[in-house]
C-alpha cells in the first residue's frame, strides 16, 4: 500500500477531532511533508551501515545471569533485530513499537512471549528483584508496551487483549507503594543547576528558570503528552543576563495572548509578532516517568526520562521560520539502564551525530529506520525565536487559539495536570480493568 494511503488509515484510527483538539494535526500535515518532499523512505537494507551505538549484545539490566527472566522479558518486549542482525532497542528511552508493528502479534514470537509472561506469573518472579529503582523500571518498560497494544493498532484483537492481561498482572505485582516512589533516586539531581562544557544550562529553578504552566490546567507539551501519557512533561524557560524580567516577560507574552485569541496568523504567509526574547534564552523540556503504585494509582516519580535543551543563537526579525535549523542550538539527554543493577539510573548525553529510531509522530511505518536525533526537533520548532516556543505559540499547529495563555507554575500542578490527562485516556481505563 503506497505510504500516504498508511498515513491516512493511521489518522484515521488516532481520530480527527482528537487531534485538532491536542493541535496535532497540523503538525502532521507538516511531517508528512517534509517526508514526501525531501526524504526517500528506508528499509533495513538501506539502513544496515548505521551502527548502533548501544551494545545490545551484552546488555543485561537486571542480572549478570543473561537467563535471568526479568532480562528475558526484557529481551522479548524492547530488543529488535535488524536483518543484519543487529540488536537495537535495548536502552531506548521507549520501545522501539509502531502502528504497523506486529512481531509480537503473531506466530512464534507472539507464543514465546505469552510462555514467557507466563512463566513470570507462575513463579512469581517479581519476589526474585526487590530493589525499588529496578522493579520501577521494569514496570515502566512493561507499562509502555501495554499501552502500545491499547493503542490504533491493525487487528489482532485476541492476541492484543492476551498480552494486556499478562502485562497488567506484571505490572501490578512488581508495584512499588507510593512512598517507596518517592524515595526513588532523583537522577537529575547531578545535573540540575549545573553547566556543559559548551555552555548548555540544566533546569533549577533556584537558577533563574521558570517552569510554565497553561491557565487551562492541561498538559503544558500536548504533542509530547498524547503519545507519551505515562509521562510528566515539564517546560522551563531562562532568559539571559541583561534580558527583561522573567516576571514581566511573561505577563507581555500573557497580554499578548489576551489581544490576540483567534487564528490570524498562519505561518509563514502572516506572521504575528508576540513579545520576543532575547539571544540567549533557553528552553528546557524535562520528562519525568509516572509509575502505578501498589493501589492502582498513577504517581510521578523522580525519575527522569530525557531532558530536550534549546538555546537561541540568532532571532533575526527579517524571517519568520529557520528553514536551515541554524538559529538554535540543541542538546539532549536521555536516560540509560546501564547501571541500573548498581541502582542507578544515569542520564547521558546524546552525541551530536548519534541516530536513532524514532517513535515519536511518525507515521506507523515499522523499523523504518534511524535519523539524527538532535535534527528532529526542528520539524516542529523552526519558528523564529517565541515563534518557535510551541508551548506559547500556536501558529503551526491550531486554528482556534494562536497564542496560549501561560503562566509561571510548579511541580505540583504540572504533576496534577499530567495525572489528570492520563486518567482521561481510554489506554489508562483499559489497564485499570486488566489489573483487576
Amino acid at each position: 500500500m503506497h505510504w500516504a494511503a498508511k498515513t491516512g488509515r493511521t489518522l484515521r484510527a488516532l481520530g480527527l477531532q482528537a487531534l485538532r483538539r491536542l493541535g496535532l494535526l497540523t503538525a502532521l500535515a507538516a511531517s508528512l511533508f517534509l517526508v514526501a518532499g525531501t526524504v526517500q523512505r528506508h528499509d533495513l537494507f538501506q539502513v544496515s551501515a548505521v551502527v548502533p551505538k548501544q551494545d545490545c549484545e551484552h546488555f543485561l539490566p537486571y542480572s549478570s545471569d543473561a537467563n535471568h527472566i526479568w532480562n528475558r522479558v526484557h529481551r522479548r518486549l524492547l530488543e529488535r533485530r535488524d536483518r543484519d542482525g543487529r540488536l537495537w532497542g535495548c536502552d531506548d528511552v521507549d520501545p522501539l513499537l509502531w502502528q504497523n508493528t506486529n512481531h509480537l502479534l503473531h506466530g512464534y514470537t507472539y507464543k514465546e512471549t505469552v510462555g514467557l509472561l507466563d512463566e513470570f506469573t507462575r513463579t512469581h518472579a517479581e519476589q526474585l528483584i526487590r530493589d525499588p529503582l529496578a522493579r520501577a523500571i521494569f514496570q515502566r518498560d512493561l507499562w509502555a508496551v501495554f499501552d502500545w497494544l491499547a493503542g490504533p493498532l491493525n487487528g489482532h484483537e485476541e492476541q492484543r487483549a492476551q498480552l494486556e492481561r499478562r502485562l497488567a498482572a506484571i505490572i501490578k505485582a512488581v508495584a512499588l507503594t507510593p512512598d517507596e516512589i518517592r524515595h526513588l533516586p532523583d537522577n537529575f539531581a547531578a545535573l540540575r543547576g549545573s553547566t556543559t562544557s559548551d555552555d548548555f544550562a540544566l533546569p533549577d529553578p533556584a537558577a533563574g528558570w521558570r517552569l510554565i504552566g497553561r491557565d487551562d490546567g492541561t498538559p503544558i507539551a500536548p504533542i509530547h503528552s498524547y503519545p507519551f501519557r505515562r509521562s510528566l512533561f515539564l517546560v522551563y524557560m531562562k532568559l539571559p543576563p541583561g534580558g527583561p524580567e522573567p516576571a514581566a516577560y511573561l505577563e507581555a507574552m500573557r497580554a499578548y495572548s489576551r489581544e490576540h485569541p483567534g487564528s490570524e496568523c498562519i505561518a509563514p504567509v502572516r506572521h504575528c509578532n508576540p513579545p520576543q526574547f532575547p539571544v540567549g534564552t533557553q528552553l528546557a523540556l524535562v520528562r519525568r516517568a509516572l509509575l502505578v503504585d501498589t493501589t492502582g494509582r498513577p504517581v510521578v516519580s523522580p525519575i527522569t526520562e530525557s531532558v530536550q535543551l534549546r538555546r537561541y543563537l540568532e532571532i533575526p526579525a527579517q524571517f519568520t521560520i529557520d528553514w536551515r535549523g541554524v538559529m538554535q542550538r540543541r542538546a539532549e539527554f536521555q536516560m540509560t539502564r546501564r547501571g541500573l543493577r548498581r541502582g542507578d539510573i544515569a542520564l547521558r548525553r546524546i552525541a551530536e551525530d548519534e541516530s536513532q529510531f524514532q517513535v515519536f509522530l511518525t507515521h506507523g511505518f515499522d523499523f523504518e529506520g534511524p535519523s539524527v536525533t538532535l535534527k528532529r526537533c526542528s520539524n516542529c520548532h523552526q519558528g523564529i525565536g517565541v515563534i518557535s516556543f510551541t508551548s506559547y505559540s500556536r501558529e503551526q499547529f491550531e486554528n482556534e487559539h494562536t497564542f496560549i495563555m501561560v503562566h509561571a507554575s510548579d511541580e505540583g500542578d504540572e504533576s496534577k495536570a499530567a495525572i489528570t490527562y492520563l486518567e482521561s485516556r481510554e489506554s489508562w481505563k483499559l489497564l485499570q480493568r486488566r489489573m483487576r
